[in-house]
């Protein structure tokens, strides 16, 4: 019997797929299984379960939570995955002292435009 902890990851075996979840059973344990419930198994939409895994697959999964007496844990395939941060750089940018406005660019715009028509009317 292995023992189970929150935060680890197991391996599980997919024994059954609903449009809510993927039912598994440990494979270390095959008295303990559970739902990993569709909310966890992306960070992104999951429009269709079947395109992330199928009845007979072997995938990896953080433990969320175990009950002992009922040996039913649930779990998260996202969770094994590192975060990934899209607004950071967004963020980064928003808050860069260097960009405030546009009055560098106001002030040399009708030079430039003056320019490029002095070049195009050369030519």
């Amino acid at each position: 019997m292995s023992e189970f902890k929150v935060g680890n990851v197991i391996k599980v075996l997919v024994i059954g797929i609903q449009p809510y979840g993927i039912f598994v059973r440990s494979f270390d344990d095959e008295q303990y299984s559970g739902l990993i419930h569709i909310s966890e198994i992306s960070s992104d939409f999951v429009k269709d379960i079947h395109k992330f895994a199928n009845v007979g697959d072997i995938v990896f999964a953080k433990i969320l939570d175990v009950d002992n007496t009922t040996k039913h844990i649930k779990l998260s395939i996202k969770a094994t995955h590192p975060k990934v941060r899209y607004k950071s750089n967004y963020n980064k940018l928003k808050n860069d002292d260097k960009i405030k406005d546009f009055s560098q660019l106001n002030l040399k715009l009708n030079e430039w435009i003056s320019e490029q028509l002095k070049e195009k009317n050369n030519d």
